[in-house]
């Protein structure tokens, strides 16, 4: 360095040190842990050490959303125990350009950061190291790590080779060909130049008593599998309580649905969103089918629903009333398409309620394995964020259908 003095004053417990002592031995590294055990903190360490240590090196990190690139990562690198609030006062910083996502150091290497809301967000220029933080929540992880992947043979400016990637998550519910256990577990599939590191959120000396007792309270079976422990388990993370095991069918009898109720969530730079939901003759709700696709034109959604129709037979059609003028089109083109008027809280009492297991043996609620989609947005759905939900949405105002009375044509014709 330029004769300056580098202080960050995180410190590291003796599960965290395991991690930081591999670095430059390990290609691939994967800190999976309970949800408050320090693993945010860790990879922003890491990968600024391996930055700091290297001059003109460039890092990458990757949250989900540029949602989450505000809310978690520009906090944790703004904290006390890293670079410090402001960011662009610390002497190692040279430039913080927020409107460009990056930080220069004074030796020349520079972090950048974005979201990762679709694959194609990842493409770039060759990088030394990434990180990819809360991964299990990367709706398309997959196809983003292999962009990443890509990406990861070094930025040509370094005197060494120093290129690593770094994920720091819980583990999501292991689904068959989970890339994160595949890549980083799976002793049949497992990239040989990958480690795991495991703790417990128990682990963590910095967390209180009381927010750990809570957790341990208010999660059982998978779930404390998962938060708790930082282990794989077959079960989703957010406000309902699915379980694959459970409500996923790789068949669905449609000669047993006796009514059939469309959802459509309207998006544009977010995806347009359609649901096909069935009810059998114990009003039971199975989620036949869905279509999600972003810079989607009105004629398109159209050609789509009449598809579902032909396949699945006619029902109404339940819309997102943000675009009233696209409900008229719908209709206009023989479909029998109506705002929804459903209060939230409500429809998520609704849906959230169909998943527990009833006297009979059976939830109320099943999804066919193809709703890739549908499956991934339950499992991270979280009624209090405004995220991952386009499909759910859609679902919630078809499941509300037989409870709502509909607004006359006239009353949204014209907003």
């Amino acid at each position: 360095m330029n004769q300056t003095e580098i202080v960050l004053r995180y410190y590291p417990f003796e599960k965290q040190k395991s991690f930081h002592n591999d670095r430059y031995k390990i290609r691939h590294r994967a800190v999976f842990s309970g949800v408050g055990g320090g693993k945010t903190i860790c990879g922003c360490f890491e990968i600024l050490s391996m930055l700091l240590e290297t001059p003109n090196s460039v890092g990458y990190v990757f949250e989900p959303t540029y949602k989450m690139v505000k809310r978690i990562l520009i906090p944790t690198l703004a904290s006390k125990w890293l670079l410090g609030h402001p960011i662009a006062s610390n002497p190692i910083v040279s430039a913080y350009k927020r409107s460009d996502n990056c930080i220069e150091f004074v030796d020349g290497q520079t972090l950048w950061f974005g979201g990762l809301e679709a694959p194609e967000f990842a493409e770039g220029t060759n990088v030394d190291v990434v990180l990819l933080d809360e991964a299990q929540y990367i709706r398309k992880f997959a196809e983003s790590h292999d962009v990443v992947l890509r990406r990861l043979r070094g930025s040509g400016k370094t005197e060494r080779d120093i290129t690593s990637s770094i994920v720091t998550t819980s583990p999501p519910p292991l689904l068959p060909d989970c890339r994160l256990y595949d890549f980083y577990e799976n002793p049949e599939k497992r990239n040989l130049d990958s480690k795991v590191y495991r703790w417990s959120m128990l682990d963590n000396p910095f967390l209180s008593e009381k927010y750990k007792q809570e957790i341990v309270a208010t999660h059982r079976g998978n779930l404390a599998k998962r938060f708790i422990e930082g282990l794989f388990a077959p079960v989703g993370t957010g406000s309902f309580d699915y379980d694959s095991t459970i409500h996923e069918l790789k068949h669905i009898d449609l000669t047993t649905m006796r009514t059939i109720v469309f959802g459509v969530d309207f998006g544009w730079t977010n995806p347009n969103a359609i649901v096909a939901l069935g009810y059998d003759s114990d009003n039971r709700a199975y989620i036949l089918d869905e279509f999600y696709q972003n810079h989607t034109q009105t004629e398109t959604l159209i050609s789509k629903l009449k598809e579902m129709t032909a396949t699945y037979g006619k029902g109404k059609i339940v819309c997102d009333r943000s675009a009233p003028a696209t409900i008229e089109s719908i209709r206009q083109a023989g479909l029998n398409a109506v705002a929804h008027e459903s209060k939230r809280e409500d429809a998520i009492r609704e849906l959230g309620g169909r998943f527990i297991v009833q006297g009979d043996g059976k939830p109320r609620i099943f999804v066919s394995s193809k709703c890739v989609n549908w499956i991934h947005e339950v499992m991270v759905y979280n009624s209090e964020i405004k995220e991952n939900d386009h499909l759910i949405d859609g679902t919630m105002y078809a499941l509300m259908a037989p409870l709502q009375k509909f607004a006359p044509l006239g009353a949204f014709r014209f907003g």
